[in-house]
């Protein structure tokens, strides 16, 4: 029996991560406030137990970490570089622009060297897959934020240390610490070894655990159980913010202008970020011809400025441990402290997509996306293993189909360079086309890659394509008097071909040899082989000149 998709339910544990999500900053701020008081009470026994809470802390590192690389969509890469000028900025803002922030705040409102040691670690790490779900909720391109967020992690795994060793270096050293150049050596050989420890180690254990969970259980069940995996990492982050601030608490207290500076630092950095980088990129466009200025930019600021908290948390408490836990905690203190600012900026940012689409002028354009029919999603899993070669197709004969007057055919598209050309070369060679069939297949690994897609995300990424079906359906039909019709699913592209091939609606497929973007993947060999090697009805495929 078919496993089909139904987008319209939510299970509880989306739910429960969704809920988290929405109340994370309230979570972490009573976190800290119960963490402070409980510490302050019980100063005693936090500091005769400070073993037992390093390990704590240590094991709740983990389980924020390892969760989110089960999530990381790192064959999003591939799709990385389409647009230079979006990897440019996302770049910048990730690797260059939060650092010199964090250093300029720092140097304004915070007094300890080491909580601007924290300040600066907290936003050299790069945006996390939450913003995969905050760039779906402002109805921009998901599958390019997926791309950004898999590129920034690779490149954080060299950038961090090298930066890092930077900062240490050129300030802490000319802050006349009592450091030793052996001391501070031992630092960042200590950052570097926390960076394999916490990221690389976890993310080569993800990788292939994520595999073999799919293999086993199917994409579907995946999907469905892949909610659990962001509730696991924010009651991660959770656990360790508490038990820090547990820990440290008397520390804290004599350190509440450093907490003042923290908060300040957030309050400039987040209300500056948002607003200049609005406007700055609504006229230094990051688009590609025939893309949205709105969706690049929004894709730019939602993957630049946003950061991955936990990791920083992780990398400053477990990197500066040498030092002792006073010294570790005080770089841990912002990375715990943002989340809580974090989240609220990101909501009203959110709050004022309609605002923020209206000030680019895509309103129109927003619109007539979303002037779409609810398409219902027939996504059919696919548990079966991808054939990974990648097969050379050359031209297939339709066999006596050729001659059958009055065809019907299935034309499944991808929506990449030359489509419209190599579709108008296949019905250019068969003279006898009643009606024409458009297919495209989302694939479900897109709609898997966040630690928060939403319905409405998915739902997003629909519309989007709708919006593109509608003008190539324009296209076709100027090439001839052909009844033109169009689905959209979600689900294994082969497996969902295969099954409009034995509807016994079309005398036969016509497709395009090779595809272009994220769906390279698909229609390159595995999906035009098993169509090819499976099909009832013949299949003709075209190749494609771009």
């Amino acid at each position: 029996m078919n496993n089909l998709i139904n987008l319209s339910q939510r299970t509880k544990l989306e739910k429960i991560r969704d809920h988290l999500d929405k109340f994370l900053g309230l979570y972490v701020g009573l976190a800290i406030i119960i963490g402070l008081i409980a510490g302050y009470y019980d100063a005693a026994w936090a500091h005769s137990h400070i073993a037992l809470l390093q390990n704590i802390m240590l094991a709740s590192v983990y389980v924020m970490i390892f969760p989110m690389m089960l999530m990381l969509n790192i064959k999003a890469l591939g799709n990385a570089f389409r647009n230079w000028k979006l990897v440019t900025a996302v770049i910048l803002l990730n690797f260059a622009y939060g650092p010199l922030m964090a250093v300029l705040l720092g140097n304004l409102f915070l007094i300890n060297p080491y909580v601007r040691l924290g300040l600066f670690l907290a936003w050299v790490v790069p945006c996390s897959s939450m913003s995969i779900g905050y760039v779906g909720l402002m109805k921009a391109d998901v599958s390019a934020a997926t791309a950004m967020v898999a590129l920034s992690f690779i490149l954080s795994l060299a950038l961090i240390p090298t930066e890092a060793s930077l900062y240490i270096h050129n300030i802490l050293a000319s802050e006349r610490l009592a450091l030793s150049s052996a001391m501070i050596s031992k630092i960042e050989m200590n950052l570097v070894i926390t960076i394999i420890e916490i990221l690389i180690v976890p993310l080569a254990l993800a990788i292939p655990t994520r595999e073999a969970m799919i293999r086993k259980m199917g994409q579907e069940k995946f999907r469905r159980i892949s909610p659990l995996f962001p509730t696991l990492t924010m009651l991660g982050m959770i656990t360790i913010i508490f038990t820090i601030f547990f820990a440290h608490a008397d520390v804290l207290i004599t350190h509440i202008m450093d907490v003042l500076g923290v908060f300040y630092s957030a309050m400039v950095f987040g209300s500056v970020s948002l607003t200049v980088f609005t406007i700055l990129f609504k006229y230094i466009k990051l688009n590609r011809r025939n893309e949205s200025p709105y969706s690049s930019s929004m894709v730019a600021i939602l993957t630049g400025i946003p950061k991955n908290e936990a990791t920083a948390i992780a990398l400053s408490a477990v990197a500066l441990a040498p030092l002792g836990p006073q010294v570790a905690f005080m770089a841990s203190m912002p990375p715990s402290l943002l989340p809580a600012f974090q989240v609220v900026f990101i909501i009203v940012f959110l709050k004022l997509r309609e605002k923020i689409i209206d000030y680019y002028g895509a309103r129109k354009e927003i619109e007539e996306i979303l002037k779409v029919r609810e398409i219902p999603a027939r996504g059919v899993v696919s548990e079966e293993k991808e054939v990974s070669e990648v097969v050379e197709v050359q031209e297939l004969s339709a066999g006596g189909v050729v001659s059958k007057t009055g065809l019907n055919i299935l034309v499944p598209v991808d929506f990449s360079r030359g489509t419209e050309e190599w579709i108008r070369e296949g019905l250019g060679r068969l003279n006898n086309v009643n009606s024409i069939t458009l297919l495209h297949v989302i694939p479900l690994s897109l709609s898997e890659v966040s630690d928060f897609v939403t319905e409405d995300v998915i739902k997003s990424g629909k519309k989007i394509a709708e919006h593109k079906m509608r003008e190539l359906v324009k296209t076709i039909s100027t090439f001839g008097p052909y009844e033109v019709s169009y689905e959209i699913a979600v689900g294994d592209p082969a497996r969902i071909i295969l099954e409009q091939a034995n509807a016994g609606k079309f005398d036969m497929i016509m497709m395009g040899h090779r595809g272009y973007g994220y769906a390279e993947t698909f229609f390159v060999g595995s999906v035009t082989l098993k169509v090819i090697s499976r099909s009832p009805i013949p299949v003709m495929v075209i190749r494609k000149n771009t």
